[in-house]
Parts: C-alpha cells; structure tokens; sequence
C-alpha cells in the first residue's frame, strides 16, 4: 500500500484522519450490504480469513489503538506492555464470534466515540505521547491514529477487491 498519509503532524493530515476515521464505517457498510451472512463467514481465498475476521481483527487492532490514545489524553506519557492486538488481546475478547452485523454495529458505536473525542483535541493533545514495551521511540496520539487509518485501508481495499470479484 502506498504511504497515503504523512507523518507529520498539522492541521491538513490531522483533517485527512478525521476524514477517513470517519469514513470507514460506511464505507465497510457499503462494500458488505449486498453480500450474504454466508458469504461474511466465508474464507475471501484459499488460506485467507472471512470478511467476518477480518472485521474482527481490525477491531481488535482499533481497541488498542484507541485504548493508546485515551490513556496519552487522560496520562502523561502511559506506558503500554507489548501486548499483539490479536494474539493478545485477539484470544481475551473472541470478536471472532460474533457475526458481521454485530461487529459492525460495534465498529459503528466505537467509531462514534473515537470521533468525538479526536475531533475536539488541540494540536498539542495530538502530540500527547504514550511509550510501548520494546520501542525505543514515543508515539503521539496522531501518530496512532495514522497507524489505525493506514492498517483500515488497507483491509477495506482487500475486502473491496475480493468482495466485488465474488459478486
């Protein structure tokens, strides 16, 4: 995927974030609303994850993306353990087991909350910091935002191509 978003924390990139954080939802609404439950629970190919992982894992990504940029709002400077989204955090909340319109009235509702409290924030909180076990830099509540648009587009592209191929 190419570098869609830049690093550098200003008002133009922080805007494109908003965007695009808010964006998603309807854009994963969009690309599944013809697509049958089965489909949903179906593997995209052969060794892939179905549509309903793959919601799952972006979920699991956003919970502690999210979870980051609370603590850098509410803490200075929390320090985070190295905990994979996924392997983690993934095995804890098993979003895998639920069903796609589940997962996406959830993403829906942590979307919201996510928004509305990015899209009050100074430029200084966007450069509020956290410190992740085994990483030697800081990472700024935009810069874990940008971390969190990148890795969506990147699976709603995926699913867009595959879904779309399958019709």
């Amino acid at each position: 995927m190419t570098n869609l978003l830049s690093t550098e924390l200003n008002a133009a990139n922080i805007a494109r974030v908003l965007e695009i954080l808010a964006e998603s939802p309807t854009r994963l609404a969009a690309v599944t609303k013809a697509v049958s439950a089965e489909t949903l629970s179906q593997p995209l190919g052969k060794e892939e994850r179905t549509p309903t992982e793959v919601l799952a894992h972006v979920l699991n990504g956003e919970a502690r993306s999210a979870e980051m940029i609370y603590q850098a709002l509410l803490v200075q400077e929390p320090y985070f353990p190295d905990l994979h989204p996924d392997r983690d955090l993934g095995k804890l909340l098993r979003f895998d087991l639920l069903n796609f319109s589940e997962l996406l009235a959830y993403f829906n509702v942590r979307r919201k909350v996510l928004l509305r409290v990015l899209s009050g924030l100074s430029e200084a909180q966007w450069a509020r910091t956290i410190q992740e076990e085994g990483k030697k830099r800081k990472e700024s509540v935009y810069w874990r935002a940008r971390t969190l648009v990148m890795h969506e587009l990147d699976h709603l592209g995926d699913l867009e191509q595959k879904l779309l191929k399958k019709k």
